[in-house]
């Protein structure tokens, strides 16, 4: 599997993870430093993996429980041997984001190293 490849995997699990409010798989695909980092209302947040992490898996009942659609687009996509960027819009929590995904290649696998988000109104 090419790394293009692998890294759309781990934005796919990213976004399962979020529509399953799996925290689990949110620890498995973020860096252990990973930071995620965006605005929200104007008031700019700050989090770590567990942070996020937390978040996730307390968004109770999860979006798939809620019967709502799973929908995402890939904007952008850059991937080389050891990094990669990849910016994605996709509603969560009723908001419509776009968030820029930076990955590392951490012992032959892809993790998300950042997460640099928006939202839109």
């Amino acid at each position: 599997m090419k790394n293009k490849e692998k890294v759309l995997k781990v934005v796919e699990d990213y976004i399962n993870s979020a529509y399953e409010s799996d925290g689990a798989m949110t620890r498995k695909i973020f860096d252990d430093d990973a930071k995620v980092t965006g605005h929200i209302n104007g008031k700019l947040i700050r989090q770590t993996k567990e942070d996020w992490a937390t978040f996730v898996e307390k968004n109770i009942p999860s979006p798939k429980e809620q019967g709502k659609s799973k929908a995402y687009e890939i904007l952008m996509v850059d991937t080389g041997e050891e990094t990669a960027v990849v910016k994605v819009k996709s509603e969560y929590i009723n908001i419509m984001f776009t968030d820029t995904l930076s990955f590392l290649r951490v012992d032959n696998e892809w993790k998300i190293y950042n997460k640099v988000f928006e939202a839109m109104s």
